[in-house]
């Protein structure tokens, strides 16, 4: 899949001239549609360049690795709005460590796309699961989104999905320990 900025750029300004806002005159708004385009051709890179570095190592390490605050946006696949993720994340390696690196690329790489948040949760323990075919992988999503906080019912509810996988679904106390580690 390829982007297309001219066909963007003309939607942008039909977006702008239906609004009844003179684009083509307004100093403010005369280069919008450009940059509008651009930015989302930013917004979703995902779409265009999935991220599928991969890079680990062997290793006997057979305990949790933890990422607490993954960071990173997305937009909402019903209003094209952004949608704020935190994220918190761990995988137990099965004789296979990823790069600590990739793993919050990766998953900023799926966010950056429109997607449904229940989507991207399963997306993300997919693509981990396939890669690395660990002992589990857990993940908490929190999103706070733009068509709810700006339009609607105008609230910035914190809206949570989580995935379990191996060990964090049948170990009740590696389960646990996952999420003491989000709440401390």
């Amino acid at each position: 899949m390829k982007s297309n900025l001219n066909t963007i750029t003309k939607g942008v300004s039909y977006l702008l001239t239906g609004l009844g806002i003179d684009w083509k005159h307004d100093k403010n708004f005369i280069e919008t549609p450009k940059r509008v385009a651009r930015a989302m051709v930013e917004l979703n890179d995902g779409l265009y360049n999935p991220y599928e570095r991969f890079t680990s190592f062997p290793s006997t390490y057979n305990g949790i690795i933890f990422f607490k605050s993954i960071k990173a946006t997305a937009l909402c696949p019903h209003h094209l709005m952004p949608i704020e993720y935190d994220i918190s994340f761990a995988y137990i390696p099965n004789g296979t460590v990823l790069g600590l690196s990739k793993i919050p690329r990766i998953i900023k790489n799926l966010c950056q796309r429109p997607v449904l948040q229940e989507d991207l949760t399963n997306d993300i323990v997919k693509k981990f699961a396939d890669k690395l075919q660990p002992k589990g992988i857990a993940i908490e999503v929190r999103g706070i989104h733009g068509c709810m906080k700006f339009r609607g019912i105008q609230e910035a509810e914190i809206v949570k999905t989580a995935q379990l996988y191996g060990l964090f679904l049948t170990a009740p106390q590696t389960r646990e320990e996952f999420y003491n580690l989000i709440t401390k």
